[in-house]
């Protein structure tokens, strides 16, 4: 398709369009048929001159300027394993031409690409490719491909409007609801001919919007084009032949009317697309004998049918100039300001530069004097010697040496060569102009055509471009603009997961910079790669599948480090979970157990129990982790939140926008865009970019900030790691009204260019790198308000205008937060066992705040863990008791079974505190105080519970406040380490919610906080203390739950012949393979199977599918959901009839437990220990001898 409008610019001969695949590069793009990398190229476009002997060429330069559209041509790939090549593609365009096979139809990628189309607010248009196929392959009549193509249409506008209706949350359920609304559609039923009739059709060929084509013969037309054709010859209007030529239309000729099919008249009647469009192209086709040029014959027998002129002209008259495009793109491209300001009301001159930048993206501004607005989606690495040489340069010293330029569009203004730009982070503040931000000058704007590149001097609004000089500025994608009084584009969003991993390692050691060097590279130079460096010192690299993984591997070894590699089998992404009953009704397990863990100095006791979630509960968290991030976020920045918090949070919350290079985390692309390596080492930048697996902290960028980023809720001086007790004490005391006082006397001191002038000098005096800390603040600073607006409190009554504009962005996240909802409380009630009411008690998610994991608030609760039988309790670690036993403080204290005090939480709020401390004073030697923990924030901010349920209860005094503070962050940061690495291999925990109390062992009668001895001097810090025990308690709850190893699976998609079908369902068979839907293709003996394959047995899948059908079947796969394996890895039979049904093993005779096989493989690549046995029979042990 690409080739023939290329040709029609006379790039390339007609004669090798189709053979020479002009934008396909890549030498393994040319072998395997497929294209992996998308390319751009700027076509010239005059309505009529493709009639022309000479094209576009035979114009002269009036008519070309008068009647020629300039067309940017992106060509992305349509393999599953490439959607990151999608998703660069449609940010940088206003439309897209959708192609779909005739004979394939709607397949996985299909509904991968429209989804990515939808989300970024693309045009688009419709065509159906390899009509040509129909005839001589499946060889049916016209009536029968005229069903065919009709139903191909009717499937891709069903699609359309489940995105627009948002009716299918997850990808994988919306093509299993299509085929089912498809097939109820073919049987008549009465719920598919309403699901296909209640929804206006997106794409209607009367309209002009389908193009019909064989891309192979050079042919394509539209409804309107044959209408026009065949309006003079049968003497009817133009405008209604259009709307008669598609649909249930006949024409008869002796009245020469159009009439209406009527459903008993349609063995009578052929409709008019059949009669008028399908036959004559049936005849054509069967005049040309075996073995003839098709191609030839059909060029001078259908001149009028040129495939250039009709998709061409389809995409001038349906798809939107940029100018038209940018107002409705604008809330895709640009979030309201307050999501993005966290709520701070910004300077007047501040905010009018803002709304001026963003007024030139809202139209496209082409303007000189407009700010220069560019994103860019992904770094394109090109040889040194393909760069245009420029008159006084010298060549490069290596010519193979790549090169990195910056694929993106300009959204506003002018783009110069020469010109300085200011490189943003996503997570780049205006008002905090110092921060996530750098100076960079272009050097070389270059036009991409396909394989060559044309050196501009300026680029306006509008327009595709390479840009040069930003190789060490952009890791994966920025926003560049000409002032930093700009808010940066909205990150891009990927329609799959890094699933497939494997582990790096250079075959020499002498060699390993050469591969970390090479590693960084390979990082910028994909947009999806997932890189990261484990705690033993692998690299590991995560791809969306395995063609993805064997290119990368490829250009690693070829391109960038140029080394000989040792690539380790391929590894694959496991969650942790706990057994739920009605996934496996016929399964008996003991219920969950409850732990108890005491704190190291014995003030603190926790009662943890872990209960499943349903699997639809934590799938739909799952795919919504970016909504309810940005949720969670717009709502911390409320400024209806309470003034201690705003005023006393010392450090952010963990979000995307936290993220710059080394900081963020590689494991998501969206979130982690950026590179700072100004004045660093090649080896410190590649260092930099990875991941560590360490369960607490992350190194930043050079290792030059250690940070610990903490949860909004935790507000307390107790939750910060502070350099002494006096000074985070200090801190925590601080009241608002200060914190208000101070900022607000820094607000009038901000402008714009005193800003900017002190964040250039500071940019200076780094060379460039942005700032080291990369966002934290020092406690110090959040509470006095210095850096300008950003150190104002938010909640201040003076902030009306942040309100409102919070209340009017949170309205457009508001429906897809219901719509969440919704599918949370019916997945809750399907599953019952007190789902609906866990919903109502979420005080957080995890890992990252954002996961599929609840940690439940004790406040709400009727029955206490702690009233619970002894039998049901499991004491963590006996020596950690002894240890705690032996303080000297312990001596005073009660234990588990020692007196006890009725849990205050359950009376009235008004009455806790008195009832709280009468026990107190009531009893000799110690007493025990329950907690009430937590709130039900999650809930709330998701519509799940009401907002009262999020107020603080009343106070139990000063002293008494802190304490609890430091339990219950102590508590929320250890329930974030353990799920995000849980306790069978490491792997992050999925779909488990934890209920917790805790009490306090106080000794009697004592009033004055400052007198319970803490033992900080001896354990360190209280919070610390609880935040280590309790890690420890939620892994060993998840252990004593029925751990569940949770693994990956794929909607697979198999089209076979029938003689093929024994082979298929033996492969899948073999690879733990659940088909769901089977069907025969209609008009063909082709079968079209869907089935949910583990990632796990997905390895050489395709390739074992070709050999054992003898090539007659074809695959595709598309990351689905979760799903529990119901195998306890634990489980060793005891009776004879367990070990008769079982094995010795557990699985099955001569079988090994296969969820304890996949655990140990993953513990043994981590480097974790493993109870395998090293000698297996001890008498049978003999020395090998050695035999020459």
């Amino acid at each position: 398709m690409s080739d023939h409008l290329i040709a029609s610019n006379g790039l390339i001969h007609p004669k090798l369009v189709g053979e020479m695949r002009y934008l396909d590069s890549r030498d393994d793009e040319q072998a395997r048929g497929i294209t992996m990398k998308s390319s751009s190229i700027s076509l010239l476009y005059v309505p009529g001159a493709a009639y022309r002997p000479e094209g576009p060429r035979s114009c002269s330069e009036e008519e070309k300027a008068a009647k020629g559209y300039l067309m940017n041509l992106i060509d992305s790939p349509g393999h599953v394993d490439f959607c990151s090549e999608v998703s660069t593609a449609a940010r940088l365009s206003d439309g897209a031409l959708v192609l779909v096979d005739a004979v394939e139809g709607v397949c996985i990628q299909t509904h991968a690409v429209l989804r990515q189309a939808w989300e970024e607010k693309v045009q688009l248009c419709l065509v159906v490719n390899k009509i040509d196929r129909l005839i001589l392959e499946l060889q049916l009549q016209p009536h029968e491909a005229y069903d065919r193509i009709k139903g191909i249409i009717t499937q891709v506008n069903m699609i359309v409007s489940a995105f627009e209706s948002e009716s299918f949350m997850s990808e994988a359920d919306a093509v299993l609801a299509h085929e089912n609304i498809k097939a109820n559609a073919d049987a008549g039923t009465q719920q598919g001919e309403v699901d296909l009739e209640d929804k206006e059709d997106h794409f209607q060929p009367q309209l002009g919007n389908v193009a019909f084509a064989s891309a192979h013969d050079g042919w394509a037309f539209r409804i309107t084009q044959l209408a026009k054709q065949y309006a003079d010859k049968l003497g009817c209007n133009a405008a209604g032949l259009e709307q008669a030529l598609w649909g249930d239309f006949a024409f008869q000729a002796k009245t020469k009317r159009i009439i209406k099919i009527k459903p008993d008249q349609t063995h009578k009647h052929k409709p008019l697309f059949v009669q008028l469009a399908l036959e004559p192209l049936w005849k054509l086709y069967e005049v040309c004998n075996p073995g003839t040029d098709v191609k030839a014959i059909l060029s001078k027998a259908v001149k009028s049918l040129g495939l250039t002129q009709a998709v061409l002209s389809m995409a001038v008259e349906h798809l939107p100039d940029p100018a038209s495009a940018a107002p409705g793109r604008l809330a895709r491209l640009l979030p309201p300001q307050q999501l993005h300001l966290k709520g701070v009301q910004l300077p007047k001159d501040l905010q009018q530069a803002l709304d001026s930048a963003e007024h030139g993206v809202e139209s496209c501004n082409t303007s000189p004097e407009a700010p220069c607005v560019v994103y860019v989606s992904k770094m394109v690495a090109v040889p040194a010697a393909a760069l245009p040489r420029q008159e006084g340069r010298p060549p490069p010293q290596d010519p193979s040496q790549e090169v990195f330029l910056a694929f993106g569009r300009v959204f506003s203004g002018v783009l110069k060569d020469g010109q300085s730009v200011h490189v943003l982070s996503a997570a780049y503040n205006p008002a905090q102009p110092h921060l996530q931000r750098q100076i960079h000058q272009v050097d070389g704007l270059y036009l991409m055509m396909g394989r060559g590149l044309d050196r501009l001097q300026q680029v306006p609004a509008g327009n595709v471009i390479a840009i040069g000089g930003l190789g060490t500025a952009i890791l994966k994608s920025a926003t560049i603009t000409s002032s930093p009084a700009c808010r940066p584009l909205a990150p891009m969003l990927f329609q799959a997961a890094p699933i497939v991993r494997v582990a790096v390692e250079a075959a020499l050691p002498s060699e390993l910079p050469r591969l970390v060097e090479g590693l960084r590279l390979l990082n910028r130079a994909d947009p999806f790669l997932e890189v990261t460096l484990q705690d033993k010192g692998e690299y590991i690299l995560g791809a969306a599948g395995e063609v993805h993984l064997e290119t990368v591997i490829k250009d690693l070894k070829e391109r960038f480090a140029r080394i000989q590699l040792q690539v380790s089998p391929p590894l694959v992404a496991f969650r942790e979970s706990v057994f739920l009953q009605s996934e496996s009704p016929e399964a008996i397990v003991k219920p969950p157990k409850v732990i108890e863990a005491t704190t190291a100095n014995g003030v603190c006791t926790m009662r943890i129990k872990a209960v499943a979630l349903p699997g639809p509960v934590a799938t739909a968290l799952d795919e919504n982790a970016d909504l309810i991030r940005m949720t969670l976020s717009a709502t911390n920045s409320s400024p209806n939140q309470e003034r201690t918090d705003a005023s006393t949070t010392p450090l952010s919350e963990p979000s995307a926008d936290a993220s710059v290079n080394g900081d963020a985390e590689v494991i998501d692309p969206d979130q982690q865009t950026y590179s700072i390596n100004e004045g660093r080492s090649p080896v410190q930048d590649a260092e930099s970019s990875f991941e560590t697996d360490a369960d607490a902290v992350h190194l930043s960028a050079g290792d030059e900030v250690l940070s610990v980023q903490l949860p909004a809720s935790d507000t307390s001086s107790s939750a910060q790691l502070p350099a002494s007790k006096e000074s985070s004490s200090a801190a925590a005391e601080v009241s608002p009204a200060a914190a208000e006082n101070s900022s607000s006397s820094q607000d009038h001191s901000y402008s714009v260019a005193e800003a900017v002038s002190n964040a250039d000098e500071k940019l200076a005096s780094q060379g460039g790198s942005g700032d080291s800390s990369h966002g934290v603040q020092h406690p110090a600073e959040a509470v006095s308000g210095k850096n300008g607006a950003n150190g104002r409190a938010v909640g201040t009554s003076d902030n009306g205008d942040a309100t409102s504009s919070m209340e009017e962005g949170g309205s457009l996240t508001s429906g897809k937060i219901g719509i969440l909802k919704q599918r949370l409380i019916a997945a809750a009630k399907e599953a019952k066992a007190g789902s609906p009411e866990l919903l109502k008690r979420i005080w957080s998610l995890g890992p990252k705040r954002t996961g599929p994991n609840f940690l439940l608030s004790s406040e709400t609760t009727s029955a206490s863990l702690f009233s619970g039988p002894d039998a049901a309790v499991v004491r963590l670690s006996a020596k950690q008791e002894k240890k705690s036993a032996s303080h000297p403080a312990q001596a005073d204290l009660g234990g588990p079974g020692g007196p006890q005090v009725e849990d205050p939480a359950l009376r009235p709020s008004e009455l806790a505190e008195a009832d709280a401390h009468s026990e107190l004073s009531a009893r000799a030697g110690t007493s025990q105080v329950t907690l009430r923990l937590g709130r039900s924030e999650a809930s709330a901010t998701l519509g799940l519970a009401p907002q009262s349920d999020t107020t603080r209860p009343d106070s139990m005094g000063p002293g008494w406040d802190r304490i609890k503070h430091s339990v219950e962050s102590g508590i929320m940061h250890g329930y974030q380490l353990a799920t995000a690495a849980g306790p069978l291999c490491d792997e992050p925990m999925w779909g488990i919610a934890f209920e917790v109390e805790a009490r306090l062992n106080v000794p009697e009668g004592e009033d004055n906080p400052g007198n319970v001895n803490l033992a900080e001097e001896v354990y360190g810090p209280f919070s610390g203390q609880v935040t280590s025990t309790a890690r420890q308690a939620f892994r060993r709850a998840v252990l004593e739950g029925g751990p569940r190893l949770v693994e990956a699976m794929f909607l697979c998609q198999v089209s076979t012949a029938s003689e093929a079908l024994s082979g298929v369902y033996a492969v899948l068979g073999r690879r733990r393979a659940r088909v769901v839907r089977e069907e025969m293709r209609e008009g063909s003996d082709l079968f079209s199977i869907h089935a949910y394959l583990p990632a796990q047995a997905s390895f050489g899948f395709a390739n074992d599918m070709r050999r054992q059908s003898s090539g007659a079947a074809s695959a595709s796969l598309m990351l689905s959901h979760w799903e529990r394996l119901q195998i306890d890895p634990f489980f060793m039979p005891v009776t004879e009839e367990e070990r008769e049904e079982f094995g010795e093993e557990g699985q099955g005779v001569g079988t090994a437990n296969l969820a304890r096989t996949m655990i140990d493989e993953v513990r043994r690549r981590k480097g974790l220990p493993t109870d395998k046995k090293v000698v297996e029979v001890s008498t049978k042990q003999r020395t090998r001898a050695r035999k020459v």
